[in-house]
């Protein structure tokens, strides 16, 4: 095993660099280029280089040129580029810099070293309006991070990390200054399966979350640019058909978790609509987190986390009172100073029956996937010389053959890098995985007497260039969960989550092992196929940063344990579990290891709550009227010996366990409707009804929940068109309720129900429960894979301008808006926050990704501002934008702050705006840079929303 200390290479060591002044250097990271052309930007390795680059990735096709455009005074100038020549025995990743579409003459990515380095590009008389390009002569990945004009002959930028970070500071590369981000009850970091799940948990259980992902889709490994399809308990056996496998909040977005890419493609798309809905949840896309910042007063707390725009280089500080990092690579959890391993521990650590004698830093590899089509005519492929090549069939290890499928799943075994650090070494190890995909592609088009007649026709259409990653740092929390513990199944009293794959522990080698895949496959006796284990609590927390918790492949085991925990569905299941916590711990005023010490059981009755699967744990909830209630049913089956009894819907168990089917279902030679009920002994006041169906595959396709009311059954609730196998049904509006001493689910052709709960709860829950349903059965709608989508071919495709013609509705961008109604927009992200604002896009028409309410809650002292410093002295027009509703405020105070001081406008926000029902004209005003308008929410009768501010120039 290793142990690293943590250094923020966006952290500036301003004593290192060398400064030339600021006007004679003119600084363009290469990702904010105005037109990235066919170059895409990488952000993946910036903990290691120090930023986002542009990365050419056109499988050997030169892609189209980057550009941007900035103006000079007349002068000579020394050109400098920062590069990395990938693979310097080839240099396969070469490009040219145009100044006004001529070549500076010099060219790039062929320098001969390993590394990122500053390339002298020679010295050019340039002057006025220039256009910089990027100019890529291979295909090959070449890599630019920044381009660089200096008036100065004698100044160099330097490479030492921390003095290029001050050069970034000093010249514009990074934000000057670091933006303080409104405050969060839980920051989450990482938009995978776990830490999405983590953030719609705890943002249900009543936390404010703010959700980091460094990427610009959601998904993870399991998102469109990697495409692994997740996993959770062991799909290649034999199970009861009744076994619904990972349960809880999951339902709402999982696939079947067959292993099939057919299942993966939707993930991205599904976990964006989930977690777009949440009110309480801010989600920041391309945002990395960098570092915590930690609490000077108690220094085993994080204050805040630090993290960086990929796109802008803007750096911002989000308040934290508790961390939870999902992201794997676990650097914010690092720079807090957090215990962690990385690699494999020792059989004198744990005494795990596969741990090597002796401790190693080895870990598993790092994979990518490819796609190739048939193009309909001859595609010839000449293959670069840089290539890993396999002249002969024989040159491959059992199983490693490339077959000719159109499925790319079997391509996780393109796995390398478990030999070096996949964190620090992650950028080597994904060019060694290209270099073995354009090999693997050699031998099967050019090569192979099997398969390159079948592939004449044939061309790669997509190799991805965003790695998966399996392992590398692991926290250390109170509990170790080991492999001992898996494959004896050990019932830990703090359970919250639950496992079921295999101690999948691939061989460090990876692809070039010339043995079986993992040792699972050496030793099937400690390999725990399909063995379901629980998941402490204790290992969901940092042991030594107070406000820490993990969840993903960087929980507290050991590198065996975490071999089984790894896959996706698992990750979720421990994702649900510490974001309910995190809301605990703000409902308790508590840090994770007091909620563990103190309120454990009430953890676990509400992870049951919400659908979560503990082993061998009933529910108890005194809150469910449901264990009140006498239950019978219009006819009671049987399965065996078992009968399947009205009573088993509140048996606490809410899905078949083991041989116990924990189920009512009719008799087989019973005439529909079916029905099961639930009686009082007098009338109970509800407004929630949670009905869980064996499988979603058995589940009815309609059904419904009807009460006893004026002597009749009345339907509460219908659903048809069914998919899922667990619904929490919204059954009154959010300030109602139903009275009844009967409750009783309908479905007019033979099903089984396991669980039926009622509540009756606050009105917020009510309306996250009828939000969730719809989100939960919304379709997908393709294209979903990469291949299938177009290149984008700039930073980003400006939108279609808006038809002048037509009355605007639907989600429209800042871009749109702007070519519409002139002026400058900002969106509410971008104001500066006093107090929680929520995000919706509930409505028909919005601007940007949503928009801004206050919630209608905890008023005082709470705003939205706008800083106008981007704007020159004059006289201004401004429009606020928000969406007209009768639950809105009447009296909403908007103050612009002017160099003559402060005015004072209202808006009835109950009224449509008078343009367009999207913008209402605040006034005319003389305006500077110090200028700034803030909407305040104190002393409202209603909602306030916030959409966007328009502002428009030269208005009379």
């Amino acid at each position: 095993m290793i142990k690293m200390k943590y250094v923020c290479l966006l952290t500036p060591l301003l004593a290192c660099a060398s400064y030339a002044a600021a006007g004679d250097v003119v600084w363009l990271e290469a990702e904010r280029f105005d037109n990235l052309g066919g170059w895409v930007n990488d952000a993946q390795f910036l903990d290691l280089m120090g930023s986002p680059c542009l990365l050419a990735a056109g499988m050997g096709t030169p892609v189209a040129d980057a550009t941007t455009r900035t103006t000079l005074p007349a002068g000579t100038y020394r050109l400098w580029v920062r590069s990395k020549d990938w693979f310097p025995s080839h240099h396969p990743g070469r490009f040219q810099v145009l100044l006004n579409g001529k070549t500076a003459g010099a060219t790039f990515g062929q320098s001969g070293r390993a590394g990122w380095l500053w390339e002298d590009g020679g010295s050019l008389e340039l002057s006025g309006e220039v256009t910089v390009s990027l100019h890529d002569l291979t295909g090959y990945y070449g890599r630019c991070d920044a381009v660089v004009l200096s008036r100065s002959a004698a100044w160099r930028p330097q490479d030492e990390p921390r003095a290029l970070a001050g050069l970034r500071h000093q010249y514009g590369g990074l934000s000057p200054n670091v933006r303080e981000m409104p405050a969060s009850d839980v920051v989450v970091i990482g938009g995978g399966l776990a830490g999405c799940t983590a953030a719609v948990a705890a943002a249900r259980n009543g936390a404010v979350v703010t959700l980091l992902q460094n990427r610009p889709i959601l998904g993870g490994n399991a998102s469109t640019e990697i495409l692994v399809p997740p996993v959770g308990v062991w799909p290649h056996m034999k199970r009861s058909p009744l076994d619904p496998r990972e349960t809880g909040l999951v339902e709402e977005f999982r696939t079947t978790g067959n292993q099939q890419v057919s299942e993966g493609k939707l993930y991205t798309q599904r976990l964006t609509r989930w977690v777009r809905a949440e009110p309480d949840i801010r989600l920041h896309l391309n945002t990395h987190a960098t570092a915590a910042e930690m609490d000077k007063s108690s220094p085993r707390r994080i204050a805040g986390v630090l993290a960086v725009d990929v796109t802008t280089g803007r750096r911002m500080r989000f308040p934290a009172r508790l961390v939870i990092d999902c992201s794997g690579d676990s650097v914010v959890a690092l720079s807090a100073g957090a215990e962690f391993r990385q690699g494999k521990e020792s059989k004198a650590q744990h005494n795990e029956p596969w741990a090597p004698d002796q401790p190693s830093s080895e870990t598993m590899g790092n994979s990518l996937k490819y796609f190739h089509q048939d193009a309909g005519s001859p595609q010839p492929f000449e293959a670069p010389d840089w290539i890993f090549r396999f002249d002969d069939c024989g040159d491959f290890a059992p199983g490693r053959h490339p077959p000719l499928v159109r499925d790319v799943g079997y391509q996780w075994m393109l796995e390398l890098g478990g030999k070096r650090d996949t964190f620090a070494d992650a950028e080597e190890i994904r060019d060694d995985i290209l270099r073995l995909i354009f090999g693997l592609w050699d031998h099967a088009k050019n090569r192979c007497p099997t398969l390159k007649d079948r592939l004449v026709n044939h061309r790669l259409v997509w190799v991805g260039h965003v790695a998966g990653k399996r392992e590398n740092r692991r926290l250390i929390g109170d509990c170790i969960l080991t492999q001992n513990d898996i494959v004896k199944q050990t019932l830990f009293p703090d359970r919250v989550a639950y496992g079921g794959w295999v101690v999948d522990d691939h061989h460090s080698a990876g692809f070039f092992h010339k043995g079986t895949f993992g040792r699972h496959q050496d030793d099937r006796s400690q390999a725990a196929f399909g063995t379901q284990f629980a998941i402490p609590f204790g290992c969901l927390y940092s042991r030594n940063v107070d406000n820490l918790m993990m969840a993903g492949r960087n929980i507290s085991a050991t590198h065996l344990a975490m071999a089984d925990t790894r896959v996706m569905m698992t990750t979720a299941l421990m994702g649900h579990a510490a974001g309910t916590a995190a809301g605990l711990c703000k409902q308790f005023q508590v840090p994770p290891r007091e909620l563990a010490q103190k309120h454990i059981a009430l953890l676990q009755q509400q992870l049951l709550k919400e659908g979560a699967y503990l082993i061998d744990l009933p529910a108890e909830d005194p809150r469910d009227l449901a264990r009140r209630a006498k239950a019978s049913a219009s006819s009671e089956g049987r399965d065996g010996e078992q009968v399947l009894s009205a009573g088993n819907v509140t048996d606490g168990y809410g899905r078949a366990e083991g041989t116990r089917l924990h189920a009512w279902a009719p008799a087989s030679d019973a005439t529909g409707p079916h029905w099961v009920q639930l009686a009082w002994e007098r009338c109970v006041a509800f407004n929630v009804v949670h009905v869980n169906f064996q499988t979603a595959a058995r589940a009815p396709r309609e059904f419904a929940v009807e009460a006893w009311q004026d002597d009749a059954w009345k339907t509460l609730t219908r659903v048809s068109d069914n998919r899922h196998r667990r619904h929490v049904l919204a059954v009154a509006d959010a300030n109602a309720r139903v009275e009844s001493d009967r409750l009783r689910v309908v479905t007019p052709r033979p099903a089984a129900v396991c669980e039926i709960r009622v509540y009756l709860e606050p009105p917020d829950a009510v309306q996250t429960a009828r939000r969730a349903h719809e989100v939960m059965r919304q379709r997908d709608a393709g294209p979903f894979l990469p291949w299938e989508i177009p290149v984008a071919t700039a930073r980003p495709v400006p939108p279609q301008p808006l038809d002048p013609g037509k009355r605007v509705e639907g989600a429209i961008s800042l871009e749109q808006a702007a070519g519409r109604f002139g002026g400058t927009f900002l969106d509410d992200a971008q104001g500066v926050a006093a107090g929680h604002w929520a995000q919706s896009t509930w409505g028909k028409t919005y601007i940007g990704e949503g928009y801004a309410h206050d919630a209608n809650a905890d008023k005082a002292g709470k705003s939205l501002r706008f800083d106008l410093d981007m704007i020159k002295p004059g006289r201004y027009e401004l429009r606020l934008a928000y969406s007209a509703f009768t639950n809105r405020a009447s009296n909403v105070a908007v103050t612009i702050t002017t160099p003559d001081g402060p005015k004072t406008v209202r808006i009835d926000q109950r009224k449509p705006p008078r343009i367009d029902g999207l913008l209402q004209p605040l006034g005319t005003f003389e305006l500077d840079a110090k200028s700034r308008v803030t909407i305040t929410a104190a002393g409202t009768d209603g909602y306030v929303v916030v959409d966007a501010l328009q502002i428009v120039p030269g208005s009379p």
